[in-house]
């Protein structure tokens, strides 16, 4: 329990820190790192080869990586687009198209205002949003343990899906305090490029 705890209290720590990181960003700075991040990912063979793409709708409010643009060219693409929505306690795929009207939802997330279910059984791609992450592949989130369920769930039903981070890269550091519930990632894209782990 106190290592528990321990965790906790360092997870808490950067999570704050990484926030304020991300807000201090001046907004064009934001914006063109945001559009590198895109136009990596339009590159990489498991977005080029795949039809379906979960992607998540990023927060303005925490500075997330903007997503509008990812959004857009996968769409163009042709690719199938799921983002993620909270029912029940769960993070589950509600279908998306360009355009879908939109509202805030439980944490400031937009999300669909009309639910549909996507099948995630066709789900080849998660893009997760992040706070940090480290050289093997942890990831820090909020903190709710949604995506770690969500990965945990996919992988239970068999599917192999390639969860690819996004992230500015003063988000890396020397290693995110993990605990054993924790899932990791198959690779990052920051505004420099893409990290893949082992």
């Amino acid at each position: 329990m106190v290592r528990d705890a321990a965790i906790a209290h360092e997870k808490a720590a950067l999570r704050a820190k990484m926030i304020a990181l991300r807000r201090s960003l001046p907004e064009k700075l934001h914006a063109d790192m945001s559009t590198a991040i895109a136009g990596y990912i339009f590159g990489l063979p498991e977005i080029v080869n795949t039809r379906h793409v979960s992607l998540y709708l990023s927060i303005p409010a925490q500075a997330e990586v903007d997503t509008t643009a990812i959004v857009d060219g996968l769409s163009a693409m042709g690719k199938e687009i799921s983002v993620p929505v909270i029912r029940d306690g769960s993070l589950c795929s509600a279908a998306f198209r360009q355009g879908d009207p939109l509202r805030p939802a439980q944490f400031g997330q937009p999300e669909p205002e009309m639910f549909s279910m996507a099948d995630e059984s066709e789900l080849d791609v998660v893009l997760l949003p992040l706070l940090a992450f480290d050289a093997s592949g942890y990831r820090l989130g909020y903190g709710k343990g949604f995506y770690d369920r969500f990965l945990q769930r996919l992988s239970q039903q068999g599917r192999k899906v390639s969860r690819i981070g996004l992230s500015f890269s003063f988000q890396m550091v020397d290693e995110v305090p993990a605990d054993q519930w924790d899932e990791t990632l198959d690779g990052v894209v920051h505004e420099q490029g893409i990290i893949r782990f082992a």
